[in-house]
């Protein structure tokens, strides 16, 4: 990484200074960083590469600027760019070596003494988003409110997308502007794509974070009193001790039925408290 000088050319210097930070993790590829160019930190913040190349959209952006409208509507088309994106958040679960970066990530951020902490990718959507959404899972936030708050990225952002899908087609980079829409925006399908994986795989998100993400409920308690304090209740709903639970009266993945019903998957979640 690289140290940020102070002075008038880099005005975000005083603004990175301020919060403190003492982590940053960087979930970008080699080859994003190539591109784009590696963290610019202030001294002593300690960073932490595990690249997550399932969310590395390099090969649509590639094709979106190759111009050819024929070959955009082929592979992007009827719904085919949605369902890249749906894949992609399977793949945040599925995937072992993809998995095992959100695993390492959670353990950094439960780990004493890592905060203020930062994590980031490209875009700051997706796969910032599905760490965002482990993260308020287990502290107790219930999924209706983890997807409102995925789904903010949209208003956060939709003025420039929207400029961006006029440029496109201005110069003739893009014929049909609704094509580059599911690769920029978020959508709920592709969020609960993430969580309905973790379900399918490990039949709660309690198991998949004990078992996928190999992250402890001991962990969890240190997290959760970092983050919020004496708004922790005595006696918190453990999700490991959960996963356990749902580990006796579930096979292993590669043996389930596939008939047999999904159990509720929102009966693990520690409850919200205050």
């Amino acid at each position: 990484r690289q140290r940020v000088p102070a002075g008038r050319d880099h005005p975000d210097r005083e603004r990175l200074d301020r919060l403190g930070l003492r982590t940053v993790i960087d979930f970008r590829s080699p080859g994003e960083v190539l591109l784009a160019g590696a963290d610019r930190l202030p001294f002593g913040v300690e960073f932490v590469s595990l690249p997550v190349g399932g969310g590395d959209l390099g090969s649509v952006y590639e094709l979106i600027a190759s111009g050819d409208h024929e070959r955009q509507r082929r592979e992007l088309g009827d719904g085919r760019a949605a369902e890249v994106m749906v894949e992609i958040n399977r793949g945040f679960v599925a995937d072992a070596r993809q998995r095992e970066a959100f695993g390492a990530a959670l353990r950094v951020v439960c780990a004493a003494g890592r905060l203020p902490l930062l994590y980031h990718c490209s875009g700051g959507k997706d796969r910032t988003g599905w760490m965002t959404a482990i993260v308020l899972t287990v502290l107790g936030v219930p999924r209706e409110i983890v997807l409102r708050d995925y789904l903010l990225s949209n208003d956060f952002h939709r003025t420039g997308y929207q400029k961006l899908r006029f440029d496109l087609v201005k110069t003739g980079i893009v014929a049909d502007p609704e094509l580059v829409r599911p690769i920029l925006e978020q959508s709920a399908t592709y969020l609960s794509a993430a969580f309905e994986e973790a379900d399918r795989l490990y039949g709660s998100f309690g198991r998949f974070v004990a078992r996928g993400l190999e992250v402890s409920d001991a962990m969890l308690g240190e997290l959760r009193r970092a983050l919020l304090g004496d708004l922790v209740p005595p006696e918190p709903v453990a999700l490991a001790f959960a996963a356990l639970r749902a580990e006796r009266l579930q096979p292993e993945p590669g043996d389930r039925d596939e008939d047999q019903p999904q159990r509720d998957h929102q009966a693990h979640v520690a409850q919200p408290v205050g």
